[in-house]
């Protein structure tokens, strides 16, 4: 099995993350992420897994699991349920640099501005649904 620190090397470069920018995004040192990444530190403590797995857009469990602190994921969530599946739904249209994706723009964000989003995913929801229903 893979070490936790080449996973998350792994996940980091699967989202184009350079190391300082996992570091600006979770608030863990460039110096300790690398020290995990190169195996001179071990597996971090579950409160920095949580950061990481915030910045890296994943969930927390699946972060966890990989480090060894619980041995299984519970799949309760829809298809699609977090933004991690987005980001996979993504990179399987091969739809990586979608401005919608970028973890700093969602910082400008209004409440409004996220209830109108929220509004227009409803709609292209529901006709993407129509759509399949038809084929």
């Amino acid at each position: 099995m893979e070490s936790f620190g080449k996973q998350l090397r792994t996940l980091r470069e699967k989202r184009k993350m350079t190391v300082n920018q996992l570091a600006t995004y979770s608030g863990v040192s460039a110096a300790g992420i690398s020290r995990i990444e190169n195996g001179k530190r071990g597996v971090p403590k579950p409160a920095t897994i949580k950061k990481l797995a915030e910045a890296l857009k994943i969930p927390y469990e699946e972060l966890m699991k990989k480090a060894g602190y619980i041995e299984t994921v519970q799949e309760t969530r829809a298809p699609y349920g977090t933004s991690c599946q987005l980001i996979e739904k993504a990179e399987m249209y091969q739809l990586n640099d979608l401005s919608l994706l970028e973890h700093e723009n969602w910082q400008y964000l209004s409440k409004e501005d996220l209830v109108l989003l929220d509004k227009y995913f409803t709609f292209l929801s529901a006709e993407a649904k129509k759509r399949t229903n038809e084929e």
